[in-house]
């Protein structure tokens, strides 16, 4: 495909990275030369110097036969306006990164589609489901959405009451649950493993299931310990955009939250949008006397949603130090995506940029490559593709499939279905194949998706 990026940031850099090692053909637009000029040393793109508002430097940078446009720069009203002269101009689609959003009114017909947007996202509520979704239950650690509304995978921390633990995933054969999900990988301390039926899980493993949304809460309900407390004590660290988006949503679905920033202008900010009761603390979540006066010792879970991230990550390490029982890191800096994770302090990592770059991906109709998450720790990787008629696939049994070991097909989605596959699985053309690849297995799976498209 032949991709527009606005924006040399955090975000646009690494999806230049991206789409780039796949073999797309990408144009980047920046005012900041020097910015563009330094990613190209390590990544070959075309570049383009100059405002994205400017239609001549749009015209230069292949409009009139781009394929996509993604506007990723750091203002909202530069990359709406650039997607509607892109649209204009010819780009097919255009994807709208937007922080506030304060100029729609859909009500009034001000909306996306009228600055010619075909997708937009909002960062800040990105991260906020995404914590949003681990607070359900202490052992889950993420989880990941794919283009089917059914369709999760959740990633689960075994405990040693755990009725997973010390358990031969053959041996589970019989559990209906377990029958009903497919366990796709695990990471075990400083190893990525692709499990099979002879395969232990011990306590500490990192399990990544994936299957239909009901019956992956089923198989966490009946492998998380027993006798776990709910979540409800949550000390929110940081009144930044993403703890702004949080806390209401927090508030609605009833947790006992305090908050602490030593910001007092931001923490205002923040109680002026929470109903009367909101708790506030004023102060560093650095400082002990602070943070347990907010009740990070006691809390059930700390989340830190600071902009720093370097205090973000100490205060999470306090925290659990202190006695909060999940802690929950978001970082924005690219450099952390494979750091912070491998944190056993720190139960949750989330990256924004990530966040953001596996929207972008969920946002997109086409390409050979849909990157969902990095799996933890690892270069490891989920992505959806299609078996077309001409694939070595279409009519064979998964068993008799030989796809490279270094690979796991963990679901499969024909039509409205959501299939886990097993060895007597029948693929179909048509069907979309969401896969757990390792870097070596990215090149060895293309010639089983000859023409491969992503179906969103």
């Amino acid at each position: 495909m032949k991709i527009i990026i606005i924006g040399a940031g955090e975000l646009g850099s690494l999806l230049a990275k991206q789409l780039c090692g796949g073999g797309h053909d990408v144009t980047m637009i920046d005012s900041r030369g020097e910015e563009i000029s330094s990613l190209h040393t390590h990544v070959e793109f075309r570049m383009v110097e100059g405002s994205a508002t400017d239609p001549s430097v749009l015209k230069s940078a292949g409009a009139a036969s781009a394929d996509i446009l993604l506007a990723l720069s750091g203002d909202e009203a530069v990359n709406a306006i650039a997607c509607r002269m892109a649209s204009t101009l010819g780009v097919k689609r255009t994807i709208c990164r937007l922080y506030s959003g304060g100029f729609l009114l859909p009500e009034e017909g001000i909306s996306p589609e009228l600055f010619g947007i075909t997708g937009a996202f909002f960062p800040p509520d990105e991260c906020a489901r995404k914590i949003l979704d681990v607070l359900h239950h202490s052992d889950v650690i993420e989880t990941i959405r794919f283009s089917h509304p059914d369709a999760r995978m959740t990633v689960m921390n075994v405990t040693p009451s755990s009725p997973l633990a010390g358990s031969r995933l053959k041996d589970l054969s019989s559990v209906e649950v377990v029958r009903n999900v497919r366990l796709a990988a695990l990471v075990r301390g400083a190893h990525f493993l692709i499990p099979h039926g002879d395969t232990i899980i011990v306590p500490d493993d990192r399990v990544y299931v994936s299957g239909k949304e009901s019956d992956v809460e089923a198989f966490i309900d009946w492998a998380s310990e027993e006798g776990a407390s709910p979540i409800r004590k949550i000390v929110l660290s940081g009144a930044s955009d993403i703890g702004m988006r949080l806390a209401p949503l927090l508030e609605k679905e009833h947790y006992d939250v305090c908050l602490i920033e030593p910001d007092p202008v931001k923490a205002q900010a923040l109680l002026d949008l929470m109903p009367q009761g909101f708790i506030a603390v004023q102060g560093s979540p650095t400082d002990e006397d602070a943070m347990r006066e907010a009740g990070a010792d006691t809390c059930d879970a700390f989340i830190s949603t600071a902009d720093n991230d370097e205090s973000g990550i100490l205060s999470c390490l306090l925290a659990k130090q202190y006695g909060a029982k999940k802690v929950i890191s978001v970082t924005h800096k690219s450099e952390y995506i494979g750091i912070v994770p491998s944190l056993r302090e720190i139960d949750c990592a989330f990256n924004a940029t990530l966040v953001s770059l596996n929207t972008v991906f969920r946002l997109m109709e086409s390409g050979s490559l849909r990157i969902y998450s990095k799996l933890h720790r690892f270069q490891a990787r989920l992505s959806e593709m299609v078996i077309t008629e001409n694939s070595p696939l279409a009519g064979v049994l998964l068993c008799n499939a030989a796809l490279p070991k270094t690979c796991v097909l963990s679901l499969i989605f024909r039509g409205n279905e959501v299939l886990c596959p097993s060895g007597n699985t029948k693929l179909l053309a048509g069907d979309t194949a969401v896969m757990v690849l390792t870097p070596e297995a990215e090149k060895e799976i293309q010639p089983f998706f000859p023409q491969g498209r992503i179906r969103s």
